[in-house]
């Protein structure tokens, strides 16, 4: 008799709590307007390498998206929150495919001199699927800014500028 009391009790208790607290604000704290990021990453009018990352952080926050590049250049970007980005101004930059040989250095017993140094430095350069410049917010020069809704964020790299141009 009191379980019965107890469960009817307590029963609409825990649904009204569900309810209140899958009503509340998202998990990121912030309760206003959102939007949704996709586009496609060139270079030189060509699709950036599949498998090549792009990262989206807040200006002014801690929001941060990232997406992955398919074959055909398009991406979306993924946010920890299904409803979207918060909107507001983002800075972008470019990250490697996940199976890039990001590090060819030799063993940690292997000597190396300046010249083998040098050489390694150059080969990785040159295996890039993109300029160096673009692997940092402070030097890719690439910028997004958020709106509600769904955002087009096109950017064609190019190899001879400093900074990429965004279009939609």
């Amino acid at each position: 008799m009191v379980q019965t009391d107890l469960i009817r009790v307590i029963g609409p208790l825990l649904i009204l709590v569900t309810l209140v607290v899958g009503c509340g604000p998202a998990v990121d704290g912030y309760s206003g307007p959102r939007g949704s990021v996709a586009g496609r990453l060139t270079i030189d009018g060509k699709p950036v390498r599949e498998g090549c990352q792009i990262l989206f952080m807040a200006a002014q926050g801690s929001f941060v998206a990232s997406g992955t590049v398919e074959g055909d250049g398009n991406y979306k970007a993924l946010y920890r929150v299904p409803a979207g980005l918060p909107v507001g101004d983002y800075v972008v930059q470019l990250g490697l495919p996940r199976n890039h040989p990001s590090s060819a250095a030799p063993g940690a017993g292997d000597s190396m001199t300046a010249v083998d140094f040098d050489q390694l430095q150059r080969a990785w350069k040159a295996s890039l699927p993109f300029p160096q410049r673009y692997f940092s917010t402070s030097t890719s020069g690439l910028k997004l800014t958020v709106q509600p809704g769904a955002n087009a964020a096109n950017f064609d790299l190019t190899e001879g500028d400093q900074a990429g141009k965004v279009g939609k």
